[in-house]
């Protein structure tokens, strides 16, 4: 394959566009962790968990089940899972930056002549 400039730009765009992706995912989880694992955040994590056992054993009209989990779903997923996220939403943008190159390549790209 051979690497013209046009190829070598949509590369680099490429690589920039996952950079700020993947350091917008690593700070969006820093302030999740930062905001979420602190004593008064766990507090307020068991309040809302005795809450929903309450609600559970008085049988009001909606049923919510009891959380088991002693942490936040939030802090679990990003302290815990991180890396999944991360792949995943790379492979998502870049399925979504690949359509968009394929589409301004197409809409800048030579015409083909009329016959």
């Amino acid at each position: 394959m051979l690497l013209t400039r046009g190829r070598v730009l949509l590369l680099l765009a490429y690589l920039a566009t996952m950079g700020v992706v993947v350091a917008a995912l690593v700070a969006a989880r820093r302030r999740v962790i930062a905001s979420l694992d602190t004593p008064q955040a766990r507090e307020q994590w068991r309040a809302w968990k005795a809450e929903t056992a309450r609600q559970k054993q008085s049988g009001e009209a909606v049923a919510r089940r009891a959380v088991t989990s002693d942490e936040p779903p939030a802090l679990i997923l990003l302290r815990d899972r991180f890396p999944a996220i991360v792949v995943s939403t790379v492979l998502i943008c870049s399925f979504l930056f690949a359509f968009l190159a394929f589409v301004v390549r197409g809409v800048l790209g030579p015409g083909r002549p009329t016959p």
